[in-house]
C-alpha cells in the first residue's frame, strides 16, 4: 500500500503538468473525452485546471459534478450542481439538467425525509424549467413520484414527525407533503395538462445527465447536453400505485446502473462527434 501512494501522486502531478498552458476549452474537451472513456479520476485534474482559467465557471462546475457523481460522492456533486445553478449566465438547458441531476444525487444519497423532500423540490424545478425538453420532463415526473414514496417512508420511520413547513436546505418552494394511506389523493397536473401518476414501475432514469461540451469563444448559443435521457415507455394507466420499499428501490437502481452507463456513453459520443483529428473518440 505504501508503495502505491507515490505512483498515484505522480500520475496526478503529471496530468496537471500536461494541462499547464492549455486553453480552458481544450481542457474541458479533453476531460470530457476521458469521462467518455470511463475514467473520472483522470478527468478530475483536467477539470480542476480548466476551473482556474475558464470564462464559464458554471460549465466546469457542472462537468466536475458529473465526475463526483461517477465516484459516488453524491453530496459533493450536489454542491457543484448548486454552484452551476448560481451562475447568472447559466443557459436554460444546462439549468434544467442541473436541477434534474441534483435531484438524482439527493435520491442516490438518501437519508432522512428532508433529503427526499429536497429531491422532490429539485425535480419539480426541472419539470417546470423552460430549458427542459419533453423526455427530461417525463423522467423528472417519474422520479418525483419515486421521491415522494421514499419521502413518506422516511417520514414514517422518523422518531419525530417532520414539519411540512420546515424549509429545505435549498430554500426552495416545496410541493405539498405526499399523501398517506387512508387520505384522499389530490390530482396533480403537469405542464401539458395531464393528470400525474404515482406509478413507479417504469422508473428508468436515475443517472445524472453527464457532461456538457464547450462553446465556441464569444458564442451565446446553447450547446446540446450529453445526458442519459433514453426513450422511456409511457406511464402505465394504473389507478393503483404499488409502493416500493427503499430496499427494493435501491436494488432496482443497482440493476439498471450498468445499462444507463452504456447509454450515457453512447449519447456522449453522439454529441461529441467523430473524426476529430488528434483525439480518440472525440
Amino acid at each position: 500500500m505504501t508503495r502505491r501512494l507515490p505512483i498515484a501522486a505522480g500520475l496526478f502531478a503529471a496530468a496537471v503538468a500536461v494541462a499547464a498552458g492549455q486553453p480552458a476549452d481544450d481542457l474541458v474537451r479533453r476531460a470530457n473525452a476521458v469521462m467518455l472513456a470511463g475514467d473520472p479520476a483522470a478527468a478530475d485534474p483536467l477539470y480542476a485546471a480548466a476551473a482556474e482559467r475558464t470564462a464559464d465557471p458554471g460549465l466546469v462546475a457542472y462537468n466536475t459534478a458529473a465526475v463526483r457523481a461517477a465516484q459516488g460522492r453524491f453530496y459533493d456533486a450536489e454542491v457543484l450542481y448548486a454552484r452551476a445553478l448560481d451562475d447568472r449566465d447559466c443557459p436554460p438547458t444546462r439549468a434544467a439538467r442541473a436541477w434534474y441531476n441534483r435531484g438524482v444525487c439527493l435520491l442516490k444519497r438518501g437519508g432522512d425525509a428532508a433529503v427526499y423532500r429536497s429531491a422532490v423540490a429539485c425535480l419539480e424545478r426541472c419539470r417546470e424549467s423552460p430549458g427542459a425538453d419533453d423526455p427530461l420532463k417525463a423522467d423528472a415526473r417519474r422520479l418525483i413520484e419515486l421521491a415522494k414514496l421514499l419521502w413518506a417512508e422516511a417520514a414514517r420511520k422518523a422518531p419525530r414527525p417532520e414539519s411540512p413547513n420546515a424549509p429545505t436546505p435549498e430554500d426552495l418552494q416545496q410541493p405539498p407533503p405526499p399523501q398517506t394511506a387512508g387520505s384522499e389523493p389530490e390530482t396533480r397536473h403537469d405542464q401539458a395538462g395531464k393528470d400525474g401518476s404515482t406509478d413507479t414501475s417504469n422508473t428508468k432514469q436515475t443517472k445524472p445527465a453527464g457532461v456538457q461540451p464547450t462553446q465556441e469563444p464569444g458564442s451565446k448559443s446553447e450547446q446540446p447536453t450529453a445526458g442519459v435521457g433514453p426513450q422511456l415507455r409511457p406511464l402505465a394507466n394504473d389507478d393503483t400505485a404499488r409502493p416500493l420499499s427503499p430496499e427494493e428501490t435501491r436494488a432496482y437502481l443497482r440493476q439498471t446502473e450498468e445499462r444507463l452507463r452504456k447509454e450515457r456513453q453512447g449519447l456522449l459520443r453522439a454529441v461529441a462527434g467523430a473524426d476529430r483529428p488528434g483525439v480518440k473518440d472525440w
